[in-house]
């Protein structure tokens, strides 16, 4: 009899041999999407190594062909997740390769990723598409915190791949419980508030330096140009002066349209996905770009490491808290978004504190970016009419209307 056919998008047993002293292979085969079986290699300097990095291979190959395996009612959670994430990464890479616009970041692929890892995987793993039921459903989205809609929103998207592979009758989250909205914090900084707030980082930036360069030489800059222009800090630290147009003019302008991913590397498009654009530059941000300017470092980018690579964005985010203080423990640079979307809106409406901010729609800004106003306008003009009309000036004619 012959060895039994392996199942597409599974490996058989792992074997290795010694090639020459210090060098290993590992061999193993996997049966492919299109059912024909391959042998696949693998080297390393130890027979460890040799099978770590086969078994590094055999998963870069499952994911490159979509997940590979056939989905049943007795896969679990985990595999489904699996296949999905794999979908959606095969995706991602096929519209880069095309030239065409993802429908998915790598940046939301990223925050998708850790969902599943911290949130549904450790309370899902071993239970079945069988067992997924829309009790056990609501049950688990009972358990997430406020802001665990995102959690809700990724299931429902896995199940929908289980549907259509006929693994899930129906997806169990249609009518599952939906986890409440956090709580957007609407504070802003008032004028007052962002000079103290520049007055802190600026003393942070000179504690302790009694010679040489101060620590954190660019932070004021930095908070000057997300105070002058309300994008992203992770934009911010991609700029490049190629981006700042015309800054000695009488209307320069920025361009958006870089970002940083996660592993601090520059990369074309903006987080959210969204066109890029340009904006006019306001006297705070032209003067601390001229200051990073006078400083002629010899790199692209405008805020760049000493090394001229771009800075973390999670070291100018610590260094920020560092600086702020107890009492303005809420100021963080979406803090600092959500000013310039409030000042814009309340001189010139919604759609220009949109168009400044770069959202697609105007409610993205209403509902997260923009403090509503503790003041209804003076709508007193509007109300005229009945005011002269149920009391009007003349006593006599006021008799008459009771």
């Amino acid at each position: 009899m012959g060895r039994p056919k392996l199942e597409i998008g599974t490996y058989g047993e792992l074997t290795t041999a010694e090639l020459r002293p210090g060098v290993w292979e590992a061999v193993a085969r996997y049966r492919d999407l299109d059912g024909v079986t391959r042998r696949v290699k693998a080297h390393g300097a130890s027979q460890a190594k040799a099978k770590a990095a086969l078994r590094g291979k055999l998963k870069e190959r499952k994911r490159t062909n979509g997940g590979g395996g056939d989905l049943t009612p007795d896969s679990t959670v985990e595999e489904l997740a699996e296949l999905w994430l794999a979908h959606v990464r095969l995706e991602h890479d096929q519209a880069v390769e095309r030239g065409a616009k993802p429908s998915k970041s790598s940046d939301s692929i990223s925050q998708y990723e850790r969902c599943l890892e911290k949130v549904i995987v450790p309370a899902l793993r071993k239970v079945t598409l069988r067992e997924l039921r829309p009790q056990r459903v609501d049950r688990f989205l009972r358990t997430l915190p406020a802001n665990g809609r995102m959690a809700k929103t990724v299931l429902s998207q896995i199940c929908d791949l289980g549907v259509r592979y006929e693994a899930l009758d129906v997806n169990p989250t249609l009518r599952g419980y939906v986890p409440p909205r956090a709580q957007t914090d609407r504070r802003v900084l008032t004028p007052e508030a962002a000079v103290q707030f520049r007055q802190r980082v600026h003393a942070w930036m000179h504690q302790g330096a009694t010679h040489g360069p101060k620590r954190g030489y660019d932070r004021l800059r930095i908070v000057d140009v997300l105070l002058g222009t309300g994008i992203r800090i992770g934009e911010v630290l991609a700029l490049a002066w190629a981006d700042v147009l015309d800054l000695d003019s009488d209307h320069p302008t920025l361009y958006v349209g870089w970002h940083l991913d996660k592993a601090s590397k520059r990369v074309e498009g903006r987080k959210s996905g969204g066109a890029p654009y340009e904006l006019s530059l306001p006297p705070l941000a032209v003067e601390a770009l001229k200051e990073q300017r006078d400083l002629q470092l010899p790199f692209d980018l405008v805020f760049p490491t000493r090394n001229g690579t771009a800075q973390s964005e999670s070291n100018v985010r610590r260094h920020l808290r560092e600086a702020r203080g107890d009492d303005m423990g809420w100021v963080v640079p979406k803090t600092m978004r959500k000013t310039v979307s409030t000042a814009v809106y309340e001189a010139k409406g919604l759609e220009a504190a949109q168009r400044q901010l770069g959202h697609a729609t105007p409610e993205t800004t209403r509902r997260h970016y923009v403090k509503p106003s503790e003041k209804a306008p003076d709508n007193r003009e509007a109300l005229a009419e009945y005011s002269t009309r149920i009391r009007p000036a003349d006593p006599q004619e006021r008799e008459k209307t009771g």
